[in-house]
């Protein structure tokens, strides 16, 4: 698997995938890459390139390979595909579309060993014409070791040219289905856990979290701001025009806090600033022998 591009209108990142597991959602990531730009058509995968795509053999294990387990899986998994729904709302809420992506699954492991999908047609600009569009690789996506570090890195993908994430924290439950019983200090063990933010550090060069803090008791959290290193213009050789022009929307490379928030923290994992301090510590040793050399 090698420069394999998945590509999506934004608005499907606004459609969570509730009770996903990390594998279901690479072979989701993988069909939408399957589909793009086919229009409605049928679209047919064969069970060899569908393992590669997910790097299923590398995470499953051997009494799991036969392809009736993975038709007996991929049967169980479209039932779950399709039963998942986005939802398009207008800003005043008086109107609501509902849809679901994927109407249609045949799975044949007796003759062709295939997956056969096809795209709901009256959504199909989802994956086909793009003007506002996210763009990743997906071998990329598929080390994300968490889910909420895969719904993490789609998202920021969406803004991989302005380099700038903002988000108010009801919205961000939402696209990543984090309960709402959840404290802060839960956000940090599970949402923001260690493997999540070393995995988006090493997506997103320069990778930062800053939470928005709101007035009254305690300031809380009203929203977090995501920034990293901007990607270069046509890194997948796609006319981006339009999306440059999202881009001058965006004024500053150090935003300021949102409207509702008084004052910014950086976010830092609890067990990484650790382990950065303790690296700091003994870096700035070294550099204060290095400058009496450099004295001498």
């Amino acid at each position: 698997m090698s420069n394999e591009i998945v590509q999506f209108h934004n608005d499907f990142n606004t459609v969570p995938l509730r009770g996903f597991n990390e594998r279901e959602k690479r072979i989701v990531m993988a069909l939408l890459h399957q589909v793009k730009n086919k229009d409605v058509e049928v679209v047919q995968i064969d069970f060899q390139t569908l393992r590669s795509l997910t790097g299923w053999d590398n995470t499953s294990a051997k009494s799991e390979n036969s392809t009736q387990k993975f038709v007996t899986y991929l049967e169980k998994l479209s039932k779950k595909i399709m039963t998942l729904q986005g939802t398009l709302r207008s800003d005043n809420g008086l109107r609501v579309v509902t849809f679901n992506l994927f109407p249609t699954f045949i799975i044949d492991g007796e003759k062709t060993n295939t997956l056969q999908v096809r795209i709901n047609s009256d959504f199909k600009y989802l994956t086909n014409l793009f003007d506002m569009f996210t763009a990743f690789e997906l071998e990329d996506y598929n080390r994300m070791k968490t889910s909420y570090g895969q719904e993490l890195y789609r998202l920021l993908k969406q803004y991989r040219t302005t380099g700038f994430y903002r988000v108010k924290i009801e919205e961000f439950r939402h696209l990543l289905s984090v309960p709402t019983s959840y404290s802060n200090a839960e956000m940090d063990r599970k949402v923001f856990s260690k493997t999540t933010v070393a995995d988006l550090t090493n997506a997103f060069p320069n990778f930062k979290i800053k939470q928005e803090r709101g007035t009254g008791r305690g300031r809380p959290i009203v929203g977090y701001t995501f920034t990293f290193d901007k990607e270069k213009i046509n890194q997948y050789e796609i006319d981006r025009k339009k999306e440059e022009q999202i881009a001058q929307f965006w004024k500053s490379d150090e935003p300021e806090p949102m409207p509702s928030a008084v004052a910014q923290t950086e976010y830092q994992n609890p067990e990484l600033r650790k382990q950065k301090e303790e690296t700091d510590k003994h870096s700035a040793g070294f550099g204060d022998l290095l400058k009496g050399w450099f004295k001498k």
